[in-house]
């Protein structure tokens, strides 16, 4: 796979984002005739999707495949590991604005679909002011964050199932646990992992703007208007400097500027930063892929 290409959730909440979409982040906004709120902040069709429904809930993450591989080719792969893959109607990949899609449920009941085609218009994104853009393109919307109840379980699927790289880890405390970044291209990455809960849910979304100056005006208009509870600054895995914000549709939404991405796959050391006692220890995790272990021993 090449990158998250759209996010759907479920949400009482879904119309709120037809204001605060547009007025905090800049972003396109439309409701569809089901009453599904669409997002876009680039010139996909959209990127989100709020469908309307009386709770909040993770629905689907819309996998976009790269040039080299096929839906045929992944179908295969999926279904040696032994999952049940579905091939999208004509109607659903319509609803979704893709050419074609296949589907499959994740270990925690999350539905990932595997697409190609999704709807793009050159140009046609204008945003709801000059600085709003943002970068996407081959690096996809941006990363979500997972809250999950096995972590280990989690780190497994993502890695052996899906494909995806460790990047770095971090500690952050007996009261969070740990996060795992893995991604799938050259952002630092697409997915983060954390454990915790009875079910896996959306804990926040991540959208990167293209100047320091968006993320500042987008901060002005949150922290006046929204339950901001991260104020701007860098955090220390990729280095982005950026701001998070509870939403009403049962997610955090954060926006950052100034990702590094790992552009020498050869080179790149994942790290076990252990932000637990503030200092924001570093050690080498060289590509682990087990939780819960501290130390910076390495893991075959």
């Amino acid at each position: 796979m090449r990158s998250i290409g759209y996010v759907g959730v479920r949400s009482a909440s879904a119309e709120d984002w037809l204001n605060f979409g547009p007025r905090v982040f800049g972003f396109e906004t439309y409701r569809l005739p089901d009453g599904t709120v669409r997002v876009r902040w680039c010139d996909r069709s959209h990127r989100l999707a709020i469908h309307p429904g009386d709770s909040d809930r993770l629905l689907y993450l819309g996998w976009e495949i790269g040039a080299e591989e096929s839906l045929e080719e992944v179908a295969a792969h999926l279904t040696a590991a032994g999952f049940e893959v579905t091939e999208g109607s004509a109607r659903l990949a319509a609803e979704r604005s893709v050419e074609r899609l296949i589907s499959f449920d994740d270990p925690f009941g999350l539905r990932h679909e595997f697409f190609v085609g999704q709807e793009e218009t050159a140009g046609s994104y204008r945003g709801h002011r000059p600085t709003s853009r943002t970068v996407t393109g081959a690096l996809g919307l941006g990363f979500v964050v997972l809250r999950l109840p096995d972590l280990q379980r989690g780190l497994d699927f993502y890695a052996s199932v899906m494909g995806m790289k460790v990047s770095d880890a971090i500690n952050l405390g007996a009261h969070l646990g740990e996060m795992w970044f893995l991604r799938c291209n050259p952002r630092h990455h697409s997915i983060a992992l954390l454990n915790g809960g009875d079910a896996l849910r959306l804990e926040h979304l991540m959208i990167e703007a293209t100047t320091l100056e968006e993320v500042e005006i987008a901060w002005d208009l949150a922290r006046s208007e929204m339950d901001a509870f991260v104020s701007p600054g860098r955090r220390l895995s990729d280095n982005m400097f950026l701001f998070r914000v509870h939403t009403s549709t049962g997610f955090n939404v954060c926006y950052g500027w100034g990702a590094t991405q790992v552009d020498d796959e050869e080179s790149w050391i994942p790290r076990y930063i252990d932000s637990s006692s503030g200092a924001g220890i570093v050690y080498s995790a060289a590509a682990a892929v087990t939780a819960g272990d501290p130390s910076p021993e390495i893991k075959q």
